[in-house]
């Protein structure tokens, strides 16, 4: 799927139980991510995925105010190097986040989606969501999600990779 505005995404994102997950899940493209966050409010994002290294900014739009949800949110991303990666490491707020990421195509209503499965690791272990990207905000409030799809959480705060960054208690995370 291709973005109409580079600089804006448009996401929702859900709970998966483990039970629930496809059992062909493994059989699709993945990655390995490792993600930091530099400062919380804005968003600002390192991750190594694979072998690559980025920058990210990510902060709600000003004409959203009364969008609900955080459905839509302004996104910069850079690619860096490593040896920039490793310096950004040293001033991280927070814990790093690991998780792998399968990349899961689905078709509703004549589109075509990508599902991005992340599996999370190590303190949250046993955590498990599920995001769709879309073009237009229509299109994402429309979306009729896969039956293994268990709860939509877009904008839910404690379930934001940077409340997951500072989060004392995993365990409630894990109660769903």
């Amino acid at each position: 799927m291709s973005k109409k505005n580079a600089n804006l995404e448009i996401e929702r994102k859900y709970l998966v139980r483990k039970e629930d997950l496809p059992t062909n899940y493994k059989r699709y493209d993945k990655c390995k991510i490792e993600q930091s966050f530099i400062c919380l409010k804005p968003a600002i994002r390192i991750r190594k995925a694979d072998n690559k290294f980025y920058l990210t900014v990510k902060s709600r739009p000003i004409n959203t105010k009364n969008l609900k949800d955080d459905l839509v949110r302004n996104e910069y991303e850079i690619e860096i190097d490593k040896k920039a990666y490793k310096f950004l490491k040293k001033k991280i707020d927070g814990r790093t986040i690991f998780k792998t990421r399968y990349f899961i195509p689905y078709e509703y209503n004549k589109k075509k989606f990508l599902i991005e499965l992340d599996i999370f690791e190590k303190e949250l272990k046993g955590l498990i969501y599920a995001e769709v990207e879309f073009d237009n905000v229509k299109d994402a409030m429309s979306f009729d999600k896969p039956s293994w799809f268990y709860k939509d959480v877009t904008g839910i705060d404690r379930y934001k990779n940077t409340s997951l960054s500072i989060c004392k208690d995993f365990r409630k995370l894990l109660n769903y």
